[in-house]
């Protein structure tokens, strides 16, 4: 009775080992369309976008690593480390942040009296062409960036000159 139980549960764990190791691969396979289809569309949209910046610059993709097929629990475990390091795995919007905060600098060292964000964030749009969602967090990173970013007031933003 007992040896019957521990065969019929070691069948059990081969099945759910295959189990497991055939969602673990349509997920993959799932995961790597997805990529494929958003870079397709970042490529359209930068090519949209080169046209008025240079196209100089490389696009940089971090390629997806399928998963090595062990077992089931091993697989598990390395799936969910991947996953966690395959959020990243998209095209960098970096290079695109960069630019921004730049631009920001760039508007902000021009002007030699406080601007309104709203002003700011019209400016920035018109030269980069990218849409700032939040204005506030967006210049957050930029006086991180760059200690000479100043806020005064509310809505009020300057370039302070480093006194010598």
């Amino acid at each position: 009775m007992v040896i019957d139980e521990r065969i019929a549960l070691k069948i059990r764990l081969e099945q759910l080992e295959s189990a497991e190791i055939r969602i673990l691969k349509e997920f993959r396979e799932e995961r790597e369309n997805i990529f494929k289809r958003l870079r397709e569309l970042d490529e359209k949209q930068l090519d949209l976008t080169n046209n008025s910046i240079s196209t100089s610059q490389q696009k940089e993709y971090i390629s997806f690593n399928p998963l090595s097929s062990s077992s089931a629990v091993n697989d598990l475990d390395q799936f969910l480390q991947k996953d966690k390091k395959m959020r990243r795995s998209r095209p960098s919007r970096r290079s695109k942040s960069s630019k921004m905060r730049e631009a920001a600098i760039h508007i902000l060292q021009d002007k030699h009296e406080p601007i309104r964000g709203s002003e700011l964030q019209r400016l920035i749009e018109k030269e980069t062409g990218f849409k700032i969602a939040n204005m506030t967090s967006f210049m957050k990173t930029v006086e991180k960036a760059d200690s000479r970013i100043k806020k005064p007031e509310r809505g009020l933003y300057f370039f302070q000159p480093i006194d010598l």
